[in-house]
């Protein structure tokens, strides 16, 4: 029958730390202070050898399945299951280990193992003063990066609203142009319609001048004619007039003559 045990401990570290030195079989060895080794297909043995495995799955930060075979497992036993947690808490990140399908009667020697082989070599490489300059570089490398992704983000959307600042202003260019045109083209008909009008009003005056020039030509015609016509009517009403007056001043004229020669008989 198998047994099944659970164990965790806070180490004093961010769970992409633990993560990275549990797969990474240099610094494996570093936090548990014995030889480790990685091998095709996710194979791995630590301990120097004691255990094996292969690691079946990881979910970066949070998770990671492997295989996990000690060497004194009685012959024929199965391998068990190892799976390892990362949950980030105050003071660093909680690690999980659930050890199931262990031989009958090995899971009190593998629960005290993980924590005197495992939870306590881990807790002492993490708060290191290596480890915690390491950290810091990491820390001020992540933040470099973050500020690189924050300003690369800042600088595409500059380039983003310049480009359609670009876009609008060219738009309203062509709006521009092709207003500018529609008002050129009918400037054009409007002056053409214009010098239309305009040679129309110059022949119109034209041919109102030469009316008007030619028409005294006429008009003095018609006042000689008319004065030609009208001398022989008034000349000879001079003529019958003059005769009527004549004739009575040389009848009054022997009457005045009397008088005279009959006033001078009388005196």
């Amino acid at each position: 029958m198998a047994e099944n045990l659970t164990v965790s401990k806070v180490i004093p570290a961010p769970a992409r730390r633990v993560y990275e030195a549990w797969l990474d079989a240099e610094e494996h060895a570093l936090m548990t202070g014995a030889a480790t080794s990685a091998g095709k297909g996710g194979a791995y043995t630590a301990w120097d050898g004691y255990i094996e495995g292969r690691t079946v799955s990881s979910e970066p930060y949070t998770r990671i399945v492997q295989t996990w075979r000690a060497s004194d497992f009685p012959e024929g036993h199965p391998d068990s299951t190892l799976t390892i947690e990362f949950t980030e808490v105050a003071g660093g990140t909680e690690v999980t280990l659930r050890h199931e399908g262990l031989p009958d009667g090995m899971a009190g020697d593998f629960e005290r193992g993980w924590q005197d082989h495992y939870f306590a070599p881990m807790g002492k490489y993490f708060s290191s003063p290596r480890e915690k300059l390491k950290e810091g570089a990491e820390a001020l490398e992540e933040a470099a990066e973050k500020a690189g992704v924050a300003l690369e983000g800042a600088v595409d959307k500059a380039g983003a609203a310049l480009e359609k600042a670009g876009r609008e202003v060219t738009k309203a260019l062509d709006s521009a142009r092709r207003e500018a045109r529609k008002r050129a083209v009918k400037a054009v008909k409007q002056g053409r319609q214009v010098g239309r009008r305009v040679q129309q009003q110059a022949k119109d005056f034209g041919k109102k001048v030469r009316t008007l020039v030619k028409a005294p030509s006429k008009a003095g015609a018609a006042k000689k004619s008319v004065v030609k016509k009208a001398a022989p009517a008034k000349k000879p009403a001079a003529k019958k007039v003059a005769p009527a007056k004549k004739p009575a001043a040389k009848k009054a004229a022997p009457a005045k003559k009397g008088a005279r020669a009959g006033a001078r008989r009388k005196g």
